[in-house]
């Protein structure tokens, strides 16, 4: 795995020798785009497409009503859902004014769907268009849209969403998945998506909507029905318990596939579907007896063009989340359906802004805004990074979110204690967030994988909501890495010893960004 190479913005008073070598260094970026838009976008101009392949922005503008409810909150926060299918990375924190007002503008290659939460947790964008929300801290059921096409969507939504109840399929619970039947659980799965089917039409015999409205409510419980019985049977299969016939199920998810996948209207559901897809593809015919070749084993695998196309836009959107552009550059190419090449190029555009600017990417996660950033981050009283960050300007820094009972956690502290010892003596240090409390037990843990006790910070609860509702993790271990600044330059699950990290540290050892 390699970090990204593009060139730096010029200085006015940079050498020649740093003009040539950014000289070729743009070079390499104008290649890497006529790599990724050959094929089927060859006849159009490659490093304009590059620039340029953003319909337009959705402008999104608000006002809180009785802020005065809950003075602490200073500015809401818009998730836009990674391509991975994995979480949410992409964060824009819009400060709030002082009359209640905000205001943000979201680059969008195509329509798709964002949260704001916890007060919003589906809104979907139309690029060009225009959304004004109208919040009230003293009943936040009360959310009203206008503007254009994208108001009239997602006020359909809201009439489904209030009427159904849906918000996502709802498991059998984690003593139920490792101890009940395979017949019981698919009881209750099938109990509760037939609920919810019935109350779709039930809403839909009274109610006119819009045709995406219709098209994703369905799509939307199939998807999420299939993507819960696949996370059961994954879990199950690992510990060797009863589960279903795996062809009848790729059989039945292949079924899905075709029916909501080849649309005009997609939301970030289908991304979240696809790699579960690629987990159920997985259990009939794991990597190693295809291929060592994801793309020879994607083109196997699906039975449409488009699930394909999913499939390989999502690993090369996890490429790009993990900084991986040798990986990208793979993948990307095989991508030749123009919705997802429009959102890979999108993020790619991302990627290569916020490496090229850490600074900024720090100030829109952590609410900075001006001076130094280690200085003056964030001033909620629950921000358990201040303190942790502040101490350790001038190393490359390396804070690690682990939770006792997650066994991967475990695993990955053995190899950071490793890793410590790799980086004796050298201006890299490493800390560790603990989300599930101090006691003996997970002191033992730290002590066990040989991590100093003074670099283990036990969060608090209302740390831990902190934690939570800046980085919106979906899970643990979860990283953070620092360059010399203390500004945040890489974060996410991918940000763990075995994933590439050694690579990043050498090179914030050198410089204060992972663009080479």
């Amino acid at each position: 795995m390699t970090p990204i190479k593009v060139p730096h913005q010029a200085s006015p008073a940079i050498d020649n020798d740093k003009q040539m070598k950014q000289f070729f260094l743009l070079g390499r970026i104008i290649f890497l785009s006529l790599l990724l838009i050959q094929c089927k976008h060859c006849e159009k101009d490659h490093f304009s497409l590059l620039q340029s392949t953003s319909s337009g922005y959705a402008k999104i503008t608000g006002r809180i009503h009785n802020l005065d409810v809950y003075p602490h909150v200073k500015d809401v926060t818009v998730n836009v859902c990674h391509i991975s299918g994995m979480d949410r990375v992409t964060q824009i924190k819009v400060p709030i004014n002082n009359d209640g007002t905000f205001r943000c503008e979201i680059d969008l290659a195509r329509p798709q769907d964002v949260t704001i939460m916890p007060y919003v947790d589906f809104l979907y964008l139309i690029p060009g268009d225009s959304l004004h929300i109208e919040l009230n801290f003293k009943n936040l059921q009360d959310v009203r849209v206008s503007g254009g096409k994208s108001a009239e969507i997602n006020r359909d939504f809201f009439k489904y969403f209030n009427a159904t109840g849906y918000r996502s399929f709802i498991g059998v619970g984690t003593d139920c998945t490792m101890n009940c039947t395979w017949p019981e659980i698919m009881k209750i799965l099938e109990k509760a998506r037939y609920n919810n089917r019935q109350r779709r039409q039930d809403f839909l015999r009274k109610t006119k909507v819009c045709d995406e409205v219709v098209f994703l409510t369905e799509a939307m419980i199939e998807m999420d029905y299939y993507s819960t019985l696949v996370s059961i049977l994954r879990t199950r299969d690992h510990y060797g318990k009863e589960t279903m016939n795996k062809d009848t199920l790729m059989n039945e998810i292949n079924e899905v596939t075709v029916k909501y996948f080849n649309s005009d209207f997609y939301s970030n559901t289908h991304f979240g579907f696809a790699y579960t897809y690629i987990g159920a593809a997985s259990l009939v015919k794991p990597y190693d007896e295809v291929s060592d070749d994801f793309i020879d084993w994607a083109k196997d695998v699906a039975k449409t063009d488009v699930i394909k196309n999913f499939i390989l836009t999502i690993a090369a959107g996890r490429a790009l989340k993990m900084k991986d552009l040798e990986t990208f550059e793979k993948y990307s190419p095989h991508v030749n359906d123009d919705y997802l090449f429009d959102r890979l190029m999108q993020e790619y555009r991302i990627v290569l802004s916020n490496m090229a600017d850490p600074e900024n990417l720090s100030s829109n996660i952590m609410g900075v805004r001006s001076g130094d950033f280690a200085q003056t981050i964030s001033p909620d009283k629950n921000n358990i990074l201040a303190p942790i960050i502040t101490p350790n300007e001038g190393k490359v820094h390396i804070i690690s979110i682990n939770a006792y009972l997650c066994r991967p956690c475990h695993e990955v502290l053995e190899l950071y204690g490793a890793l410590i010892k790799e980086y004796a003596g050298k201006d890299v240090c490493f800390s560790f967030i603990c989300v599930t409390g101090q006691n003996d037990q997970t002191r033992e843990l730290y002590r066990s994988k040989g991590i100093d006790a003074a670099s283990v910070y036990y969060a608090t609860n209302e740390e831990s909501f902190f934690l939570l509702k800046t980085f919106a993790p979906m899970g643990y271990p979860y990283g953070i890495l620092l360059n010399k600044k203390g500004v945040i330059v890489d974060y996410g699950g991918h940000v763990r010893p075995e994933l590439g990290l050694r690579e990043k540290i050498d090179l914030l050892l050198e410089q204060d960004n992972l663009i080479k």
